[in-house]
């Protein structure tokens, strides 16, 4: 019985040291909006918050702002995707999404976008920024062109900005 106990133990505290978590912030600049995301595994509209998971194809953008019609994963605007996992390689990924074709989700330049890795190790304060559509470099603008920022480190989290 005792053995059992030892057991359990030992599994719990396994788990826990395994746990993800991955804070995602978000700051709106823009005056109007209210930043959300989604990802692979919820689809519903979410704020800021931790995700104690893998957090695969998150997309983030600007819901409800004025002067453009938002709509679900970005659509008619632009938007932040992301990727933050703890599995080998340990691989997490940002960029900027500018892909204006109807069938890559008609995203546009509408307001500026930076993101910043938060925690992660070596993730901590890899940044990428978006000002305008002439300066916006590693943005993908169709499904090959683009350069996700990608770095190395467990409960990577991240912060994006609007405006």
């Amino acid at each position: 019985m005792f053995a059992i106990s030892i057991s359990t133990v030992l599994a719990a505290f396994i788990g826990y040291a395994l746990a993800e978590s991955h804070v995602v912030t978000m700051t709106n600049n823009c005056g109007s909006g209210n930043p959300v995301f989604l990802d692979e595994s919820d689809s519903s509209f979410q704020g800021p918050k931790t995700v104690q998971r893998q957090l695969l194809g998150g997309i983030a953008w600007l819901d409800g702002f004025k002067g453009a019609n938002c709509q679900s994963s970005g659509v008619n605007c632009g938007a932040v995707e992301f990727t933050l996992r703890n599995d080998a390689p340990n691989q997490n990924a940002a960029d900027f999404t500018l892909e204006a074709q109807p069938v890559n989700g008609n995203h546009q330049f509408t307001y500026p976008m930076s993101f910043r890795y938060t925690g992660g190790g070596t993730c901590n304060g890899v940044s990428d920024n978006c000002p305008s559509l002439g300066k916006c470099p590693n943005a993908f603008t169709d499904p090959t062109n683009g350069k996700p920022l990608q770095c190395v480190g467990e409960d990577a989290g991240i912060h994006i900005t609007f405006c």
